[in-house]
Formats: C-alpha cells, structure tokens, sequence
C-alpha cells in the first residue's frame, strides 16, 4: 500500500528473512491510473499504459481523444525501465489512418517522447512498437499518455550566486513559462515545490555560476554584432530562432595570455552537440594554433575503426616510434605503445578505452585503407622546406573535447598569438537549433593542476603474496609534469611500492603491496602522498590510502621478478628489492619465476610499471606464459635510445583482458628496481 503522498519515482523493495535477503523488485510510483491491459474505449483522461511487446511484430494501439490546438504528451519509458526492447518507436495516427507524428527517442540514445498537438477535434492513435519487429516477455514499456505538464529544458543552465534570477520554462502544458528562484552562493538550484513535481526525463536542475554569469543577447550572429565579454566570464546561450544559428563573443587577450574555453551543454543533459571556434575579429578567419608537418605517409591497413578505438594498425609501422603523432582526416593521435608482435598493432594514447585526440581535433572513425600521416609540430605561419608530403593547418577549433571528459561538450585551449581582440563562436556541430539547445560557454585563465587517485584498495592480500593497485593521474589544463607518489607508515608486515613514479605527461602508474604472514592490520597511521612541480612550486596532496585490506589465506602461486645471472634467476634476499641494471638503448635478461603451492596450470604474464620506452620485447604470440606446470619463464627488457636515466620499481602480474596496463587487483610479484643507465655511464665504470 502506497501512501498519498508517496513522491512519483522507482522504488527497490526487497524481502528479508532469516535465511537472507530477496534479489531487488523495482516498483514505479505515479498519481495516475495505471492500465495494464489495451484498453477497449478511447482514453479521455492522462493514464499509464504498461505493456509487454511480447509477440513477434507486435503493435499496441491506444486510442486517446484530443481537441483542437490541445497538446497531448506521449512519454515512453523502455531503455529507462531495463526493457530489452532496443529501438522502441512511438507513433501517432489519425482516424483515418495516416502517421501525423513518430519517435525513436527525445534525443540521442534515449526513450521515444511526442508533444503532439492535435489539428482538430477527434480520435487518434498512439502506437507503440518495436523497429525490429523482436518481441519477448521481457520486451516491456510504460507509456504515459495525456495532457500533463512535462518539463523537457530550461534556460540559462547557471545563474548569478545570491541573487533572484529568472529561469525560463521550455514544455508542454506547463502552468508559466518563467519562474523566479533565489540561489545561493554555490551548488545546485534548489527548485520550488510546483516546479519540482512537474513531470520530466533527465533534465538536470541548474546550478549557481561562480564566475562573471551572464545572459546571451541577440543578434549576435554575425563578427559585427559579436557580443563583448570582459574575461573571465561566463555566458548562458541558446543555439535558437533560426534554421540555423551561430552566436559570437568577443573579448580582449593579450599576447601569450592562456585562456580555457568550455562549453558545458551535453552534461547538463541539453541536446545541443557545440563547437567552438575561434576567429581574427577583423577578417572572421580561424586563429591558426600550429601546423604539422607530413613526415612519412602510410595508410590504416587492417580493419576500420570507430572514434574510441585505441588499437589501429598502420603501414610502415618499423618507421614509427612512441610519442609520434598520426593524422588521420583531420584526427590526430599519438602513439603510447608500438606493436608487440606480428598480429597486433599500436596502441594509441587513451582513456578508459576511448581514444584521445590531440591539439584541439576530435576523434572521429576512419575507414580501412584511409591515408595516415606521422606529422611534426610546427609553429603557427611556419613554411618548412618542401619534402613532397602536405602540411596541415590546426585552427583553434573544437568538437568533441579530445579527452572525453565532457562528452560531447567542447574544449579550447587558446593562447593569444598577439595582442588585440578576438572572436569565438559557437554553432551546433551538425547544424541543428532548438529552444531546448541551451549551452553554458566559460572563458576562464588556464590553472595547470593535478590529482592522483589510487584504485585497488580494500584488496585481500594473501599470506606472503603481493596484489596490485594503480595510481591514475587526473590533469588539469594540460599540466605535464612528473607526479611522484610516497606511501608512508604502513603498519608492520607489510610492504609497498614506493616511491611511484606518474611519468611526464603519463596518467598511469603501478604498484605492488605485499603482505607477510602475521603482518599486523592497523592502517590508522598510513599516509599517501602526491608530489609535483606545478608552475614552479612543490604541490602535495593527500591520496586516499589502500582502505581496509585484508590478509588472505597462503595463494595458490606466488610470482616472482628476478634478476639474471649466468643464466639463472636470482632470488631476492631480504625486504630491499632486488636491482635490475639496463642500458639505454640496449637489452637485459630477467626472470619471472613462479613458486607453485597448489596451482598446476599455464600462467599469463605481464611486466607492469615499466618506464616509457622500456619494453617486455619477447613476448612472441600468446604473451608471457609459464606454462603448465613449469616454474620460469626467462624475459627480455629492452630499451629506447632516448629513455632517461631514472630508477622505478616495476613487477610482473597477472595478464589482464584491459587494453591498459593498469595492476589493481591483479596478482602481482614483489617489486624490483629498475636502474636505466646511459651507456657511457657504464663504460666509466
């Protein structure tokens, strides 16, 4: 039983006993009739229809009286409510059978939704149905039919701190078109009552700007009627009014000035797709950024690829090298790892799988065969000597920012090449515009910054053994630098990776931790710290530290990393890690060993936290395996010519079905030191 009051939403109920608790029952709740069967008669009032899509080429039709000019709202819950109907379409009909309106989805990968307001008085029909004709018990939907106030977007998305501001509606059926709130200093609008149990999808509530808030004024279409901004500054405009529609803003920077530039639209759930652009005031051409020069040419030879697809594979790949950029039709990639044998191909910079562009281009797919270029920066106007293959010109432009951190927002990072005034302007990638295209547009100075977070706590470290963690590096504003992270006063018995080591311009760093047996369990006293030189100061901050570990019973296998000696492994001696000495340029032998305590079958490998250009290089076709029931595998560690001098901890693991090397969670070796030397130094002596 529902109390009157209950809010409209999804509830989980669940039923406890002594023998447990019940798997989670999602109930729905809503102040309208609720029908789960097809109604017989025209519906005359707002209900929820509930069906099941359960026969092959089923259609449900739901018959609903409309007058004349009145609009009638059809919101279909499926992918919402975990159906398995995957391309839901929703139609409406007239009585005489022709479609007068039809969905797949509001926006973009969502559930279909029609305003439709009826052109005359009468009968029509609501039909829901699924595009592939599949159908199946589980083919479930919700369709809330009738004349009720649905919310579908609101403008501006920020507004002034401590102030009364206006918030324009944008729906159907709605009781006002505007409404006033009061914000406070920070954090989200806290909406009033009505508005707030007014019926609508994911439509986020604003929030309270922090910097210079201001409204869009139109016209501002053109470079003449550009709208002045005094940076920093923020600005809420709406992509609206026109079949197509381009606002401009103008501002004032001065030569070697840093600004960011971001849209936030796609977060706060606005259909709007921006680009930004940035233009001369005087003539409207695109500020050039830099040019790249075509160094080599190739061609994507293997399969095409979308735009997240890290792992391509190129011609000429010999004459490719880490850190190359690759352009690809306007993407630009850079390469993190080179091919690892004859079946595989580059691995390309990415985050959680999705590929990063570079220099403000947006990752796009690119099609088998499609022209690939390895491509040299250059500075903006630079006409290098002529070597047969193009140069291409990189305006501050954007899409799709390049790290998908904001979706489909955009990102601009613009150094001002002169001092004088500028224009950036903001369209709709594909050209579209609508009173729900809201965009919040930031102009603000670039704050190179960082934070490291540490994955794989709360691990079960068994008795003896080693389990990894990872320390993922977030950038802010393009800082590069070295991040070095300590791990302090851990309680006795147990052993941590440290110092570890986030490379320049790197996101990802390994670790081990190690636990003896017996080791004691009190975490209280553990710091973990990350350092860096941000703009020529020492920056720490705390790391949220390894949880509450637990120690395990005695593992199955315990994997080693070993020196070699004459051939042989060389197992470590006390709690220092053992030390791996390798020349630049050059390769040394090393071990990884297994010690068997129950586990008899074949064994995948990896060699984790190597530096930047250091490579496990005899891998072969299946990876490094110690096979069934043998106990070593010998490895080979090569370096590039370039790869610094420098000492890191590093440790073999578990292979992972991640396209990354990260360790969290993985079995892992005790860590070794890794010593990089140059090869003069061991000529001396």
């Amino acid at each position: 039983t529902a109390a009157k009051d209950l809010p409209r939403g999804s509830y989980s109920l669940t039923v406890t006993t002594a023998a447990g608790t019940s798997a989670a029952l999602k109930l729905y709740a809503d102040d309208l009739p609720q029908l789960t069967a097809l109604p017989k008669e025209p519906l005359s009032a707002a209900v929820n229809a509930w069906g099941v899509l359960k026969d092959i080429g089923q259609r449900d039709d739901y018959r609903f009286i409309a007058k004349k000019g009145h609009t009638v709202v059809l919101d279909a819950a499926v992918r919402s409510i975990a159906s398995k109907a995957a391309t839901p379409q929703l139609e409406v009909f007239s009585s005489k059978g022709a479609r007068l309106a039809f969905s797949r989805g509001l926006d973009s990968g969502t559930d279909p939704f029609i305003a439709f307001t009826a052109p005359e008085d009468g009968t029509y029909t609501a039909r829901m149905s699924e595009t592939t004709l599949d159908g199946s018990a589980d083919h479930i939907y919700r369709l809330t039919l009738g004349a009720v106030p649905f919310i579908v977007g609101w403008w501006p998305l920020t507004l002034p701190p401590d102030s009364e501001a206006e918030l324009r509606l944008v729906g159907y059926n709605l009781p006002a078109q505007t409404v006033k709130l009061k914000t406070a200093s920070t954090g989200a609008v806290t909406l009033p009552a009505e508005l707030a149990s007014l019926r609508r999808r994911s439509v986020m509530p604003p929030t309270v700007g922090t910097a210079n808030e201001v409204l869009e004024t139109e016209p501002n279409d053109s470079l003449a009627q550009a709208q002045k901004l005094t940076l920093p500054a923020s600005v809420n405009g709406l992509l609206h009014g026109q079949e197509t529609d381009a606002d401009l803003y103008s501002f004032q920077a001065k030569a070697g000035e840093r600004w960011i530039m971001e849209t936030t639209a796609a977060q706060l759930s606005s259909p709007v797709d921006t680009k930004l652009e940035v233009l001369h005031a005087d003539t409207g051409k695109p500020v050039e950024q830099l040019r790249l020069r075509a160094m080599r040419d190739s061609w994507n030879n293997f399969r095409s690829v979308d735009a997240n697809n890290p792992d391509i594979r190129l011609e000429y790949w010999r004459e490719m090298d880490l850190n190359d950029y690759v352009y690809l039709s306007g993407d630009v990639m850079r390469i993190f790892r080179n091919p690892r044998g004859p079946d595989a191909g580059f691995l390309f910079y990415n985050i959680n799988g999705k590929r990063v562009a570079y220099f403000g281009t947006t990752a796009a797919g690119h099609a088998l065969e499609e022209p690939a270029y390895i491509v040299q920066p250059l500075k903006a106007g630079e006409e290098p000597v002529p070597n047969g293959l193009p140069v291409f010109s990189i305006p501050y432009a954007n899409d799709d920012e390049g790290t998908r951190a904001l979706g489909r927002d955009s990102r601009i990072d613009f150094t001002a090449p002169a001092t004088g005034r500028y224009v950036v302007r903001v369209t709709d990638s594909r050209g579209w515009v609508g009173e729900r295209f809201a965009y919040r547009l930031q102009l603000r100075a670039a704050q190179p910054d960082f934070s490291v977070a540490l994955e794989g706590g709360n691990a079960a470290v068994n008795a003896g053994s080693s389990k990894g963690f990872s320390l993922r590096a977030t950038r802010v504003d393009a800082y590069e630098g070295a991040i070095t992270v300590r791990v302090q006063s851990l309680p006795k018995g147990w052993h941590a990776s440290s110092p570890v080591v986030i490379e320049p311009g790197q996101l990802l760093a390994t670790g081990s931790l190690t636990a003896e047996a017996g080791a004691e369990m009190d975490f209280s006293r553990l710091k973990i710290l990350a350092s860096a030189e941000v703009a020529g100061k020492t920056v720490s901050k705390e790391v949220q530290g390894f949880g509450k570990p637990t120690l395990a019973a005695k593992a199955k296998f315990v994997p080693q990393l070993e020196p070699s000696v004459a051939g042989k492994p060389v197992a470590r001696s006390g709690a220092e890690p053992a030390v791996i000495t390798l020349v630049a340029g050059e390769s040394v032998p090393a071990f990884i060993r297994v010690e068997r305590q129950g586990e008899e079958g074949l064994l995948n490998f990896d060699v984790h936290n190597l530096p930047f250009g250091v490579i496990v290089d005899n891998i072969g076709l299946n990876g490094v395996q110690v096979r069934a029931k043998e106990t070593e595998r010998e490895i080979t560690l090569s370096a590039a010519k370039w790869v610094p001098e420098q000492e890191r901890l590093i440790h073999a693991a578990v292979a992972s079905a991640r396209s990354e090397q990260a360790s969290d969670g993985l079995a892992t070796s005790y860590p070794v030191l890794l010593r990089v030397v140059k090869k003069s130094a061991v000529v001396m002596k």
